[in-house]
């Protein structure tokens, strides 16, 4: 399989992942339809992203940076909603700049 499949589908998880709680939580379809593509626009960003760091703090930092102004956009009222954002950036964007290098990077 080509690797931006892979990348793309990585992102799609992740953002399906982001999304179902706000799906649970009757969130209107605009924000759902936002966060799966920040999560398909930031897999491609943290697969292919050469940093100083492993591919999992990588995927962290991107992933706060770029969640920070989408969390703040989301729940401009509420504290805890950007908590939220930010927390599952951290996990999902560790774990997403980890799985793009064990299964984009290091295969051939």
């Amino acid at each position: 399989m080509h690797k931006l499949y892979k990348i793309l589908l990585l992102g799609l998880a992740a953002g399906i992942l982001n999304a179902i709680p706000m799906v649970f939580l009757s969130s209107a379809w605009q924000p759902v339809v936002a966060t799966l593509l920040h999560w398909l626009g930031l897999s491609i960003v943290i697969a292919y992203a050469r940093m100083p760091l492993e591919s999992w703090a990588t995927g962290m930092l991107i992933a706060i940076l770029t969640s920070l102004p989408v969390g703040i956009l989301l729940h401009p009222d509420s504290v805890l909603g950007v908590l939220q954002v930010l927390g599952f950036a951290l996990v999902l964007g560790g774990l997403l700049g980890f799985t793009a290098e064990r299964l984009v990077a290091e295969q051939p």
